[in-house]
């Protein structure tokens, strides 16, 4: 009972609310049963194994289209111009997640748009313009590794013959293909056909 009594003082002299107290204290226990380490492992080693890092997402376009839209698992990758000698086509988009320790391989599920036509719309204001028409394809690649010790970079290479190579880096990476840039060809179709009636 003196306990109790204990409890309520302190709960008047800091004018907690009984929720708030209640609450107070399972945060308390929680953290404190978050703290502990398994019996025989090195201090910080359980967290280590599963360090998370959000890795900047790098494309490199070998292809000879640009690429409007690219997705990995989902999160968005940026455009890509043709790469040339030096650079990939693209910048670094924030980020894909990545845990240490994941197992490999992994299967990434790879998005981008492959071409596509310009299509004439009107607004319901009357307002006439054109606008892209997207088309998609998809592909499965396997993340084999290695992966460094501090990965920064999930890299996405486009190769020209379709196949897609993904790998996980330290420092952004050269080009694998040094191509000029003057390879470009139309994205998009000048208009879309209408389909047959």
């Amino acid at each position: 009972m003196q306990k109790v009594n204990e409890v309520k003082d302190i709960q008047r002299r800091f004018n907690f609310p009984q929720g708030t107290w209640r609450a107070a204290m399972a945060l308390l226990t929680i953290a404190l049963l978050c703290a502990c380490e398994p019996a025989g492992s090195a201090p910080g080693a359980a967290d280590k194994a599963s360090e998370p890092h959000a890795l900047g997402i790098v494309g490199y376009n070998y292809t000879d289209r640009y690429i409007d839209q690219f997705y990995v698992n989902g999160q968005g990758g940026g455009n890509l111009d043709v790469s040339g000698q030096r650079g990939g086509g693209g910048g670094i988009v924030c980020c894909i997640g990545w845990r240490d320790g994941t197992p490999l391989p992994q299967k990434m599920r790879i998005k981008w748009v492959a071409g596509g036509c310009m299509k004439t719309l009107t607004d319901s204001d009357g307002y006439t313009f054109t606008a892209p028409l997207h088309t998609f394809k998809e592909q499965d690649v396997q993340l084999t590794g290695p992966v460094p010790k501090n990965p920064h970079y999930f890299e996405v290479h486009f190769y020209p013959d379709g196949h897609i190579e993904v790998a996980i880096t330290e420092m952004d990476s050269d080009p694998r293909l040094k191509l000029s840039r003057a390879r470009e060809k139309p994205t998009y179709a000048d208009h879309c056909e209408e389909p047959k009636k």
